[in-house]
């Protein structure tokens, strides 16, 4: 099927339109009221407003107009990016969020990495190897962490190496009264501070999708093994360090810049989780909050910026998967 840029383009834009709507229908559709006491975490979770107070804040936010009004006003919002105030917190939405993002990115973009690298060099070994005793016990392996949720290697991660080594912090994202001192000295300190928080939970998130990887590029290695231009490779006496970096490699290139892409949502939902584990102040933990809280705006917010991220990500993947394989382009399929 014929792939036009162009067309791509509009078809993003008209899931990003129907992201937006989304957006605005989910948090309303929960059950409760932001501004009712009944165990929420938010604003009136310790006394009850005055009614005087409560419908001031309710005709300030909007919640008393109908629908359609709340979505004209939230559009016109979003045009002027202008996300609102969070109800549970005296703060813009912005503010809070740009607040948790670097928390998020870093965590993500790290386990994406380790994830990528391992399992690809992994599955390269396995794939190279297929049918013997490292290839099944790499298979088996990336079976059994495929099974076994993130919330669940985090924990046994802290069991081991919080808890019983004494290796890394149990929680949170920076060590609570530390002194960082000035200059670019600081500035390397407390990097290396939360790059010691972070180190946990990313390799649980990293562990969660190594699996993926592994058995993506071990499948298409054991495919390649049997072509012919390899076969003539071994005939040349070209180490296998060579064929594999050199041939073997960029044929894994298309297939595994699909899995990425199609990771990327997984691997957000993962570290919403993950976060919630370690404690990571991110934008998980503040997800967490905003549903106790009942906070419409922030997770309007959260649920915007997440799902056009993941979108923007696709896009990218599949304009650059039509530049490695012009063929996509042409009208073959």
């Amino acid at each position: 099927m014929r792939r036009d840029p162009a067309r791509l383009l509009v078809r993003y834009l008209l899931l990003a339109a129907a992201v937006v709507l989304l957006n605005f229908l989910i948090p309303r559709l929960l059950p409760g009221d932001p501004l009712d006491p009944g165990g929420a975490e938010g604003m009136t979770a310790a006394m009850p407003l005055p009614a005087k107070a409560r419908a001031q804040i309710a005709d300030y936010y909007g919640l008393n107009e109908p629908l359609g009004r709340q979505l004209i006003g939230y559009l016109g919002d979003l045009a002027r990016g202008d996300l609102g105030w969070s109800i549970a917190q005296p703060a813009p939405v912005s503010r809070l969020i740009l607040e948790r993002l670097p928390w998020t990115l870093a965590l993500m973009l790290t386990a994406l990495a380790l994830s990528t690298l391992l399992g690809t060099a992994l599955g390269l070994l396995a794939g190279w190897r297929a049918g013997r005793a490292l290839d099944r016990v790499l298979v088996s392996l990336s079976g059994a962490l495929s099974a076994i949720p993130e919330f669940l290697i985090g924990i046994g991660l802290l069991a081991v190496f919080s808890v019983g080594l004494g290796w890394f912090p149990l929680m949170g994202g920076r060590t609570v009264f530390a002194a960082y001192g000035d200059g670019a000295g600081a500035t390397v300190q407390r990097l290396a501070d939360a790059a010691w928080h972070l180190a946990l939970p990313a390799t649980a998130l990293a562990l969660a999708g190594v699996a993926g990887f592994l058995l993506l590029a071990r499948d298409t290695t054991a495919g390649l093994r049997s072509e012919s231009w390899l076969t003539v490779a071994h005939a040349k006496g070209l180490p296998v360090r060579q064929i594999v970096l050199r041939h073997a490699l960029p044929n894994l290139a298309l297939p595994l810049l699909t899995f990425f892409s199609l990771r990327l949502g997984a691997v957000l939902g993962g570290a919403l989780v993950v976060e919630r584990v370690f404690g990571v102040p991110g934008l998980g933990l503040l997800a967490f909050q905003a549903v106790r809280a009942r906070d419409y705006p922030v997770l309007q917010a959260e649920f915007l910026l997440a799902s056009l991220g993941v979108l923007l990500a696709n896009l990218l993947a599949e304009l650059a998967y039509l530049r490695l394989d012009p063929r996509r382009g042409a009208g073959h399929g």
